[in-house]
């Protein structure tokens, strides 16, 4: 049966069919709710530990499904060790720090409201003497004064004690579910990518596909930057507050320590907990240390947490938390206690995050329903900031949610594919080719040029992916710097340029006989770099031609005269091309695409042309079109003479069903076709030295870096940064591909020696 014939469903039906299918949801949700806890644990774990495990997978080559497992084995020996040498002593001192938390709060607040008897009668502040009369009289009723503020912070501490409680006797009572966790959070960790995929795959248009991907993204960073960001401050805390008490005397410094550390997860909250059961500690344990009286043992403990405190929160997480959650305070402290009441322990500890989200996702329908745009313009570091390289952002590097984060207003967006839509150009040789023979949506009438990665005064490609759809390519540029074009292209990043142009040509007639200059011509006369080119022919028409060079013997003189005597097809040199060939065309090289061609050029990023020859055609406006021989006789290379097409060097063996041919050299760009066979995979790293372009001449990849993935088809292209670090490229069948860098060598004085050598091309 047609597909067409199934009518469409009304809204009424998608309404109801909407709403049963979440009344099932939340029938099934609440039917196996016990089940939700170790099934939130699993996910969590395996959220955590992806980064490492995605960054193994791709900087060894391994199967993702057997990375996973060696992370899991290496976590559950260390967790093993680490519980056999301090586990034991940190859980008993735990346990006894909450159980005798309510009685040594209960001897705190009698301690703090016998506080007027046991003050001195005076107080000396150098000259100045105090009376203890003097002063006390000033908080009437100190009693009540003294009542009210334990009746206010109670909550907090009875809060804290039970969430601590808890999470001691789950630890005891739920041993059998940790198995469970562990063996559940495998497989989600396997399945994470195919799991983030799905998600954006729910929408299907285009356009809110990228809602959907910006929006995936901005979450996940919350979530990345927020619970990685913790177990560090965690841990940090643990070692911190457990050497520091214990260098004071105080009692169970271990238990004290990890019980501090474990409230790292409550914002807000969570510190006052585990300084107030420090403190409450000090104040009741037996024997002071130093000499000092029960009170004054206590304040120095206090003081010695606030300084804790103090540094934590103005050093360590600005640091690795930094402002993922960009809630308020009492916001966050609300959230925190209110998960706590609707779910113990997990609900505190993932309130914040799930709040922040909620905020994101409340923000972005908000603005829809307003018919404003939903995500406002990046808030960015000033370009002349300097890239941080200290220690404490080396370590923020090392988790990528972190890096991506994009809460409302969106932190500084770090390098990641880019995908372009072209632009169009209409000259007169052009024809409908791209329409035809690959497929393409394109304009009406002729279409001669798509430029499909430029960032020129003549043509700038947008951006439409990720989070910087809708800005150029130099608006990228500018933002990212070298972390987008590396190191080899310091010139491009000093002169705002980017270094390449990538077009797709659709010759319908012959172009114009042309020649480009080299640098030092162009900037000199044209403000202009000069032009070395490259052509990949995907499709030919039986017969078709080129114009490479000129015949052997042709001299400026003997050409100056076949132009003056119209007679210059007699000195050009042809060469018939078939679908494969590759041909190579450094500056000062007469040339011309003829009738029937389609190619792939890869070009410095200039739009400096000098025309030779027109052929006898006339321009739009019914006139001949300029020529430019005055110029072109000064930067026509005459050694250019009897030129073949370039030969591929067959790079030695590597992947497993890869083949690489090196198609073209030069100090301007690096050129490499890549054969990937069906299932197979081509691993590679953006090491900060050079951009990569890619381009899927035929087949279908899946391009993955990191967490995140897309799927090209051919014929497209995509942009690769610097920085990018990790990628690997999937053929779900046998795929041909372009691989384009920029070499080391871009000053070298030799920047036009001809890669290939004369002989023909056999495919």
């Amino acid at each position: 049966m047609n597909q067409s014939s199934s009518p469409p469903w009304t809204i009424a039906t998608k309404a109801i069919v909407a709403v049963s299918a979440l009344g099932l949801a939340v029938l099934v949700i609440w039917y196996f709710r016990s089940l939700i806890q170790p099934l939130v644990l699993a996910l969590l774990l395996a959220y955590l530990l992806n980064p490492l495990i995605s960054l193994i997978s791709h900087r060894l080559g391994m199967p993702r499904g057997t990375t996973v497992l060696a992370v899991y084995g290496i976590l559950a020996v260390a967790v093993l060790v680490t519980l056999s040498f301090v586990g034991v002593t940190t859980f008993q001192q735990v346990v006894t720090v909450t159980k005798n938390l309510p009685g040594w709060f209960d001897q705190a607040v009698a301690l703090i409201s016998a506080l007027p008897e046991r003050l001195p009668e005076t107080f000396a502040i150098g000259p100045l003497v105090l009376e203890r009369d003097l002063i006390l009289p000033q908080l009437p009723g100190w009693d009540e004064v003294a009542s009210q503020l334990f009746a206010l912070v109670e909550p907090i501490f009875s809060q804290g004690g039970s969430i601590a409680a808890s999470f001691v006797s789950a630890t005891v009572t739920v041993l059998g579910l940790i198995f469970l966790v562990f063996v559940v959070s495998i497989y989600i960790a396997t399945d994470i990518p195919r799991i983030g995929k799905g998600i954006s795959d729910f929408a299907h248009d285009a356009d809110y596909r990228d809602d959907a991907d910006r929006l995936m993204v901005a979450v996940s960073g919350v979530w990345g930057a927020y619970l990685r960001g913790q177990v560090v401050l965690g841990l940090v805390i643990f070692f911190v507050v457990s050497i520091v008490l214990a260098l004071l005397g105080v009692d169970n410094a271990l238990g004290l320590g990890l019980l501090s550390g474990t409230m790292e997860f409550l914002p807000v909250v969570g510190p006052l907990i585990g300084a107030g059961a420090a403190v409450i500690v000090a104040l009741t344990q037996d024997t002071a240390s130093f000499g000092l009286s029960s009170f004054e043992f206590g304040l120095v403990v206090l003081i010695a947490m606030v300084l804790i405190q103090q540094v934590e929160n103005n050093i360590l997480v600005p640091r690795i938390v930094g402002d993922a959650l960009q809630l308020p305070p009492l916001v966050v402290m609300v959230s925190v206690l209110m998960g706590a009441s609707l779910a113990g322990l997990l609900g505190a500890v993932l309130a914040a995050p799930v709040v922040a989200s909620l905020k994101i996702l409340g923000y972005y329908a908000w603005r829809k329903m307003l018919d404003l745009p939903p995500f406002p313009q990046e808030i960015t570091v000033s370009e002349s900031t300097p890239q941080p390289t200290g220690f404490w952002q080396r370590v923020r590097a090392f988790w990528p949610a972190s890096r991506h984060r994009l809460a409302v207003p969106a932190a500084p967006i770090l390098p990641y594919p880019l995908q372009f839509a072209p632009v169009f150009k209409d000259f007169i040789w052009g024809g409908r080719g791209l329409e035809t023979i690959l497929g393409r949506t394109i304009p009406d009438g002729v279409v001669a040029e798509s430029w499909e990665i430029a960032a020129h005064p003549n043509g700038a490609t947008p951006i439409i992916n990720g989070p910087l759809v809708g800005q150029t390519l130099l608006d990228a540029q500018k933002k990212w710097g070298e972390a987008l074009l590396g190191s080899h292209n310091q010139a491009a990043l000093e002169q705002e340029k980017f270094p390449l142009l990538i077009k797709l040509l659709d010759a319908n007639r012959w172009l114009s006989v042309q020649v480009h200059p080299d640098d030092t011509y162009g900037l000199a006369h044209a403000n202009d770099y000069g032009k070395t080119e490259m052509w990949v022919v995907l499709h030919a028409e039986p017969g078709a031609e080129v114009i490479y060079g000129l015949k052997a013997g042709v001299t400026s003189e003997s050409f100056a005269q076949a132009v003056a005597e119209d007679r210059v097809e007699d000195v050009l040199h042809r060469v018939g091309v078939a679908k494969g060939d590759v041909v190579f065309v450094p500056a000062g090289t007469v040339h011309a695409l003829g009738p029937g061609l389609l190619v792939a050029e890869i070009q410095q990023n200039s739009d400096t042309t000098y025309r030779i020859y027109d052929w006898g055609r006339m321009g739009t406006d019914g006139k001949p079109r300029a020529l430019h021989n005055d110029r072109a006789l000064e930067v026509i290379d005459w050694a250019q003479a009897e030129l073949s097409l370039a030969v591929p060097r067959i790079a030695p063996a590597g992947q497993k069903g890869v083949g690489v041919e090196e198609i073209a050299h030069c100090g301007y760009f690096h050129t490499e076709r890549i054969l990937i066979g069906a299932d197979r995979v081509y691993t590679g790293e953006c090491t900060g030295e050079s951009f990569e372009i890619w381009a899927v001449l035929s087949g279908s990849v899946r391009l993955e870096w990191g967490d995140s993935g897309i799927d090209l088809v051919g014929v497209s292209w995509v942009l690769l940064p610097a920085s990018l670090g990790a990628y690997r490229l999937t053929a779900s069948k046998e795929s041909m591909l372009l691989r384009v860098i920029t070499p080391a060598d871009e000053n070298n004085e030799n920047r036009n020696a001809d890669f290939a050598e004369n002989a023909d091309y056999a495919d």
